[in-house]
């Protein structure tokens, strides 16, 4: 299969399955989250779902460039555990509302990020790269997190 048959598969999966977990936690949005307090730089809601795409485009292509040049197992498996963690995130937070353990969660996923990026800075630049503004992003949703925990707490 070409190489950019499988990126456009990569990204498609990953759309397909932010729009799934979207779909899934809209019901708490519109009713449990409408209701929280949050701090004056809380963004519209509307800005999420098309960053998030943007995002999980960044995403894919860094995991497929991941494969697609053989990088380590190591390497591999820190991306999956990555994927698994964001991909979770939405339905602690939205789904089971969670604002605590959706703060230790998106904690988690910072981690991993940040040692994704460390870890594949070397070996796999374009990868390191697309995870910086994912990274920037979910700092800045920790921080959000942390700021609806305080004002709802």
């Amino acid at each position: 299969m070409p190489r950019f048959v499988k990126l456009f598969l990569w990204i498609l999966v990953y759309l397909a399955v932010g729009f799934g977990i979207g779909q899934a936690t809209q019901g708490s949005i519109d009713s449990w989250y409408a209701t929280l307090n949050k701090p004056s730089f809380n963004p519209p809601n509307w800005i999420f779902p098309v960053m998030w795409s943007l995002l999980y485009v960044c995403i894919a292509t860094a995991g497929w460039r991941l494969w697609d040049v053989q990088a380590s197992r190591k390497l591999k498996i820190t991306f999956g555990a990555y994927t698994i963690l964001n991909w979770f995130w939405t339905p602690i937070f939205f789904g089971a509302q969670m604002i605590t353990g959706g703060l230790v969660w998106i904690a988690l996923i910072n981690i991993c990020s940040i040692y994704l990026i460390s870890r594949s800075w070397k070996q796999v630049k374009l990868t390191a790269l697309l995870m910086i503004p994912v990274t920037l992003w979910t700092l800045f949703a920790m921080v959000l997190n942390y700021n609806i925990w305080a004002l709802n707490s």
